[in-house]
């Protein structure tokens, strides 16, 4: 769905992040959150003749091969007739393309590669073979030479709960359970969008996931999440006419962060050829990404930023800010998600509000996944 067509939406989506990436209070974030999704499910209502009926139509044409599962349907009848409150568990089929739908908008989310642990809310992570756990070679008949050197964690996420709304208009109950699904898909996936890209970029680790813009800092064993330090300037090269000259300082000056990210901090060399990448945010991407290109003899544009970084846009990062990273770095896990009729008064009579819960754990596998860079100049004020 184009959200961009829902400006009050869109509006409110940018105070939200605004709010979470300059570290508001937790219950301004959470109101602000609410006051996201009520205007999500207002604007939807008021256009749900044409785009949003449009968009449900299209889905459902090309999936129309595809059969209802027994639970979906059993989830259906649950919810057509009277949810209560009852915590009814979603079908995975559902979590799924709730997923798929998400990406859409959200590139973040596709490029940050989340585990599915079903029901359970623990994540077993490892510091992976790069620490020491190697096969060794030795004589056939010699002592067994490996060891596993892996260092195993387990993380419960069960208290990281992300909370969303979906509005159903009531009439819409009596439709087909087809396009029922596909309207709380559609809901759905924005809503957790939002919050879930704010977490994966500004996070503090505290119920939530920690963002890719944190440092962890241990001190008598308590681990805390601070916003790292400036790594890189590269506003300067604004000023630049040459776009090739532009790449080629931009190369002096992303290498040592290349570098630094290309060893983990146990000093594990990484091979991260291919997955180096660069959140902005939208309001920086045109200005950030027409610096790198140029115009070829064939009359191709040409992109030269160095070592093939992908710029990625992202509403959490904070304007004049960008966030290197290595995207198969960070350790995300997802959990069960649940859904209920929520019993208090809202205030659009004609619309059934539901809350759904969903259960997300996500880290940096350690401070050299990702480094903070100052792309453009921010005026004051």
């Amino acid at each position: 769905m184009d959200y961009t067509k829902l400006p009050n939406y869109e509006a409110a989506v940018g105070k939200y992040t605004d709010a979470v990436a300059k570290g508001a209070d937790e219950k301004e974030q959470q109101k602000l959150f609410a006051q996201t999704m009520e205007v999500m499910g207002t604007e939807i209502v008021e256009k749900l003749a044409d785009q949003t009926n449009e968009k449900i139509n299209s889905l459902m044409s090309s999936r129309s091969s595809e059969v209802m599962s027994a639970e979906e349907t059993k989830f259906f009848n649950e919810i057509t007739s009277g949810v209560g409150n009852v915590e009814k568990t979603l079908p995975l089929e559902i979590i799924n393309q709730v997923f798929d739908e998400l990406t859409y908008a959200h590139p973040l989310l596709d490029i940050i590669n989340f585990q599915d642990m079903g029901l359970r809310t623990k994540a077993i992570t490892s510091d992976g073979i790069y620490n020491g756990g190697t096969a060794v070679w030795g004589t056939f008949a010699g002592d067994i030479q490996g060891q596993l050197n892996q260092n195993f964690g387990e993380h419960d996420f069960s208290q990281n709960k992300l909370t969303a709304f979906t509005v159903i208009p009531k009439d819409a109950l009596d439709y087909s359970y087809d396009w029922l699904k596909t309207f709380i898909i559609l809901q759905l996936s924005e809503s957790i969008a939002v919050a879930l890209e704010a977490a994966l970029v500004n996070g503090d680790g505290n119920n939530k996931p920690v963002g890719l813009i944190k440092d962890a800092t241990v001190v008598n064993g308590t681990t805390t999440y601070g916003d790292k330090t400036v790594s890189a300037d590269l506003s300067p090269l604004a000023a630049l006419e040459n776009s090739q000259d532009v790449s080629r300082q931009a190369a002096k000056i992303l290498a040592p962060i290349m570098k630094k990210m290309s060893v983990s901090e146990k000093g594990i060399p990484l091979n991260i050829a291919g997955q180096a990448k660069i959140l902005v945010n939208p309001q920086d991407y045109y200005n950030f990404t027409a610096m790198f290109l140029y115009l070829n003899a064939n009359g191709v544009w040409v992109d030269i930023l160095p070592f093939n970084i992908a710029v990625v846009q992202s509403m959490a990062v904070p304007i004049g800010k960008g966030i290197v990273f290595v995207a198969n770095r960070y350790n995300a896990y997802r959990g069960k998600m649940t859904m209920q009729e929520f019993d208090q008064t809202f205030a659009l009579e004609d619309l059934q509000l539901y809350t759904t819960k969903s259960f997300y754990w996500g880290k940096p596998k350690d401070n050299n996944a990702s480094a903070l860079v100052t792309i453009a100049a921010v005026p004051a004020g």
